[in-house]
């Protein structure tokens, strides 16, 4: 499925490859496509990696990092198609790199992780650990979504300063690390919220509502991931309640789900669960439940 990566399938790919990878000595490392490739030292990517250890994987928002002994760091940002492949040395036999491959690690082991981009969209950066902050977007991350400091009262912070609509302002990376396109829908579902509301117009229940929301949706997704334990490259999305629906019944009412412009994307939405108060372009309003076949 070619979907892009949000923060439940970080969490998996996370959980996945740090047993594998923690303590690891990397043998080498390569690229099919230096085009994803950043390299923020003065040293070759091979030479830079060669016989150091991998000492941490961790999600960073919507990045993934790999930390490496000698103040090294591998950032990644997937961005859209962008995936992860762990392999083993019988797996590689005679197999020739994808095209796509932005970079290679091999492991002393003859294990080797694969980042393959087919649309050439992400990032791989290689900084000392001293510079991350300056990977773009990276260093600028907003409150983590799942960490012990997103509580209300940051969240009220937060959103006290907004005037933009709501789905556009839970894809603030720069304000909350990090939502995408399905999650967002299925945040602002779960909250009852259209996603054209603006933020300064958002009640103190809707507000209590939308900070609810955003844990329990990705927890959600995150335990749903793990029971079902996908392959790395794999994104499942066919347990959302509204994200890629448009046109079927919502699974709470049974009104036909919509997909409205918003931003540079579309959201998926369901005109009767999440209301709005304001006129739109489209007249949501004459709503009916689709018919049922005969």
């Amino acid at each position: 499925m070619r979907t892009v990566p949000e923060l439940p399938d970080l969490a998996h790919i996370e959980a996945k490859l740090r047993p594998a990878l923690v303590g690891q000595e990397i043998a080498d490392a390569r690229t099919g496509d230096p085009t994803v490739l950043r390299i923020m030292i003065d040293e070759p990517l091979g030479a830079a990696l060669r016989g150091r250890h991998i000492t941490s994987v961790d999600r960073r928002g919507h990045f993934m990092r790999f930390g490496i002994e000698g103040d090294r760091v591998i950032v990644i940002n997937a961005m859209l198609v962008g995936k992860y492949r762990l392999l083993a040395p019988a797996e590689l036999e005679g197999k020739k790199d994808p095209r796509a491959l932005g970079l290679a690690l091999v492991l002393a082991t003859g294990t080797e992780l694969h980042y393959v981009d087919d649309k050439r969209m992400g990032k791989v950066y290689l900084a000392r650990a001293a510079d991350e902050r300056q990977i773009p977007v990276y260093g600028q991350l907003g409150i983590d979504v799942t960490s012990p400091a997103f509580t209300r009262e940051a969240f009220g912070a937060i959103l006290r300063k907004r005037r933009d609509q709501t789905r556009m302002f839970l894809m603030d990376k720069r304000a909350l690390a990090s939502i995408g396109n399905a999650y967002a829908d299925e945040i602002l579902f779960a909250a009852g919220i259209h996603p054209k509301t603006f933020c300064n117009k958002l009640g103190p229940a809707e507000a209590d509502a939308l900070y609810a929301a955003i844990p329990s949706v990705l927890r959600h997704a995150i335990d749903e991931i793990a029971r079902r334990d996908p392959p790395l490259d794999e994104k499942l999305r066919d347990f959302l309640s509204v994200r890629g629906r448009d046109g079927k019944p919502c699974p709470r009412c049974g009104t036909k789900i919509r997909a409205v412009r918003v931003g540079d994307g579309d959201a998926c939405f369901c005109p009767k669960c999440q209301p709005t108060e304001r006129k739109l372009f489209v007249d949501w309003s004459n709503l009916s439940k689709p018919k049922e076949k005969a």
